[in-house]
């Protein structure tokens, strides 16, 4: 496995992570803060560390999910490069990459849902994040190692080990959903700062067409992904 960790890259630009949010952001505590954004930013602070020991399966993670940056390493799941003993934030260097990934994963959750018809809508948020590290650079790796593109997590959840308890930040990692995308996959929240929102997306599931419709402009289709 050597020969995969044989490219490191200096990274210091943004990249895309898009996370389920509303379109219109609400300050859930503006009846007890009497206008004060200090006290608003301070009552957001400890509602975020409540919920982080709230546990899995809950309906509040719903709502805690939607933290750009502190979610992923505060409920620890299993994911590709995670075997659920550690954190991992994932992002895309491109839009369209971290669309077609999150598109996967809904498509596969819904289609796991029993009786699921008619339209299922989502609605989406698209942060920009900066990244300032060196990361394992895997992007061009996947001819020589193609189960880095698997569905079976196996060998890449032995990557994830090996990158995490060596404490190197992250890695940069082709992506399985989009050929020629790259994901950003991080262990380390430290060398991350400066979130914001980038743009507002909706997801139109229709199950009868089988086919996902990607909305940036509200009751517009940008494009659509088939399932």
């Amino acid at each position: 496995m050597d020969s995969l960790f044989s490219v490191s890259r200096e990274y210091r630009d943004d990249f895309h992570r898009d996370i389920v949010s509303l379109r219109k952001s609400e300050d859930l505590f503006d009846d007890i803060n009497g206008g004060d954004p200090a006290l608003s930013s301070l009552a957001q602070k400890m509602d975020m560390d409540i919920k982080a020991n709230i546990p899995t399966g809950t309906i509040q993670r719903g709502f805690f999910y939607s933290a750009p940056l502190q979610y992923p390493f505060a409920q620890v799941t299993a994911s590709r490069y995670s075997d659920g003993t550690f954190g991992v934030l994932y992002g895309s260097l491109d839009l369209e990459t971290t669309i077609y990934e999150t598109v996967h994963h809904m498509i596969r959750y819904t289609l796991g849902i029993e009786g699921m018809s008619g339209e299922i809508i989502r609605e989406r948020a698209v942060y920009l994040i900066h990244c300032n590290a060196i990361l394992l650079d895997l992007t061009s790796k996947d001819s020589e190692y193609p189960e880095l593109l698997s569905d079976d997590y196996t060998f890449t959840q032995q990557i994830g080990r090996r990158v995490s308890s060596e404490r190197h930040p992250g890695l940069l990692a082709p992506s399985a959903r989009k050929p020629g995308g790259s994901n950003m996959v991080i262990f380390n929240p430290e060398v991350l700062n400066n979130d914001r929102i980038n743009c507002y997306l909706l997801y139109r599931m229709n199950m009868e067409r089988r086919v996902v419709s990607v909305e940036r402009e509200q009751g517009v289709t940008w494009f659509e992904i088939s399932f």
